[in-house]
């Protein structure tokens, strides 16, 4: 009998201690945090391989398979690490690093499922306040409504006592903090000490000041001690916005990469190269299920050879580019072919570059990271919205009808969101279109935070926004919603000397197999009955019987 196969706790059984598999996971990506900015120790690599046998075993306990698998994944790259000679090497670590992020990505989410159960992943670096006494009470508050820690300095003494106890995230620092530039001068005092440790990462500073202007001299002075942003009179929202990126900082998602090539072995070559580069790769060896393999892959990144049977590359990149999806998709071209003249013409026949097989890995894989790279920051541009950073309108019903399309064939659970700012109109007419764009973007920031990574989260137009939760009833995507709006009808804006509060109202659909057509349209219902109930409320769309 295998591990999976063995007799599993009751549903009630395992409902009562699946939160101790979640906060395994948590353990993993502390431990992690605290360990990949500085060089690993074998003691290092021994620890997090103990707390990962951890995971392993539960999650063979209660039958997370999916868990057991990315786990078992981390144990086999956190052996290859404990060999000396690839203890800090940087595609060894890269590799592990991607193991580990999908791990929190796929396994985490706050409020999911079980809506007692605290989701939050604990930060073991906080924000540290060195902010006065009223100042510092309405940063910590608002601050823990974005799931953000922070620590509060009292004088002197008590800074060295926690930045003793903790690795901060960021600093957010009053310039005049117990005396006339005595914020400045605590925080240069303290980088240079951590800056004669060669080991350490300089840590993200924000400093301000109450008073109307600050000198050049100031600003001077807070830029020497490390200063990343300066601000006068800053409001809360503002502080909260420049350290989050901070906090909140992911590890860049790895490249995915297509391999096209009909010989095994060469495919093998390029896909080993690319995985010790940290790239996710899916290798296809028959060239009429390339498409098909797209779209369910989701490359960033085709590397292809030119000669394979059926088809020409050059052939096959012309069918890619018929699809108007797949324009700005790179496809680099990998084959012995050494004629300039037949290369140029691959190239003009839609591909981004040819290199020439045989190909050193390095220089391969450095190639495809590059293109995937410039392709990313161009893919950003054209299917963000520019003021939130989130999906713009045409893009996020594109993955909405890609959602819809996958759970059928999966036979798996999707729902669809889409929620509205209360009285937005108000806040405009009130305080002005740049607070009401900043109360947008501070709802953004909530929906990111408080969402995984695997929903799809869109700027729908103006005040409203989209959301597609994966994998998730509607009676919890009911939850998760509700729970999200509780806290940020408590979140507070701030128009000069003015705060207010703000509400949002949402409406759930939940995808039926048959409803892809209508989803928007009945999630629109629920939204409307929402605000016909009173607004700052969630519905769910119930068909009618």
């Amino acid at each position: 009998m295998s591990h999976t196969e063995k007799e599993l706790p009751s549903d009630a059984l395992k409902r009562h201690f699946a939160n101790r598999v979640t906060n395994q996971v948590r353990v993993i990506l502390n431990r992690w945090r605290a360990m990949y900015e500085h060089p690993l120790t074998l003691k290092n690599v021994e620890e997090l391989r103990y707390e990962t046998d951890s995971l392993i075993q539960r999650a063979m306990r209660f039958g997370e398979q999916q868990l057991l698998d990315q786990a078992q994944s981390i144990e086999n790259q956190l052996i290859v690490i404990q060999q000396p000679e690839l203890l800090n090497d940087k595609a060894s670590l890269k590799k592990l690093h991607s193991y580990i992020y999908q791990l929190g990505q796929k396994s985490l989410r706050r409020n999911d499922n079980d809506h007692n159960v605290d989701h939050h992943i604990p930060n073991k670096k906080p924000v540290i306040l060195a902010v006065s006494d009223d100042l510092a009470g309405k940063l910590t508050e608002q601050l823990s409504h974005f799931d953000i820690t922070s620590q509060r300095v009292k004088n002197r003494e008590h800074f060295s006592l926690l930045i003793k106890q903790y690795e901060a995230s960021a600093f957010i620092v009053d310039i005049h903090f117990q005396g006339e530039c005595s914020g400045i001068t605590l925080m240069e005092s303290w980088a240079n000490e951590t800056n004669s440790n060669n080991d350490r990462q300089p840590t993200a500073m924000v400093f301000f000041t109450h008073e109307h202007t600050a000198s050049l001299e100031q600003r001077l002075a807070a830029c020497r001690a490390g200063g990343k942003r300066f601000f006068i009179r800053p409001a809360v929202p503002q502080l909260i916005r420049s350290v989050e990126q901070y906090y909140s900082a992911t590890p860049e998602e790895p490249y995915r990469v297509l391999i096209m090539d009909d010989s095994r072995s060469q495919a093998m070559f390029c896909e080993k190269a690319l995985t010790a580069a940290g790239m996710l790769t899916h290798v296809v060896t028959d060239p009429m299920i390339i498409l098909n393999a797209m779209e369910d892959f989701e490359p960033e990144i085709i590397v292809m050879d030119m000669y394979m049977p059926g088809c020409t590359g050059t052939e096959l990149a012309s069918v890619i580019r018929q699809q108007t999806q797949y324009l700005r998709l790179p496809i680099l071209f990998l084959s012995a072919e050494d004629d300039k003249d037949i290369q140029l013409e691959a190239m003009s026949q839609g591909g981004d570059d040819f290199l020439t097989k045989p190909i050193d890995p390095k220089h391969l894989s450095i190639t495809v990271q590059n293109r995937g790279q410039r392709a990313r920051v161009l893919n950003n541009l054209i299917v963000r919205d520019s003021l939130t950073g989130l999906f713009n309108h045409t893009h996020i019903l594109d993955r909405l009808y890609l959602a819809c399309r996958k759970a059928k064939e999966n036979n798996t659970q999707v729902c669809f969101a889409m929620v509205d700012i209360d009285f937005f109109k108000k806040v405009n007419d009130n305080y002005g279109h740049p607070v009401g764009d900043k109360v947008i973007s501070a709802l953004s920031l909530f929906l990111k935070q408080r969402l995984r990574k695997t929903d799809s989260i869109g700027r729908y137009g103006g005040e409203e926004f989209a959301v597609i939760l994966a994998d998730t009833s509607g009676e919890d995507a009911l939850h998760v919603m509700n729970d999200i709006r509780e806290v940020f009808s408590q979140l507070e804006h701030s128009a000069g000397e003015t705060e207010f509060k703000v509400s949002f109202s949402c409406g759930v659909c939940s995808f039926t197999g048959t409803n892809a057509d209508t989803i928007v349209k009945e999630a629109d219902e629920a939204l409307y009955e929402a605000k016909r109930q009173g607004r700052n409320n969630v519905q769910l769309y119930l068909p009618d019987p």
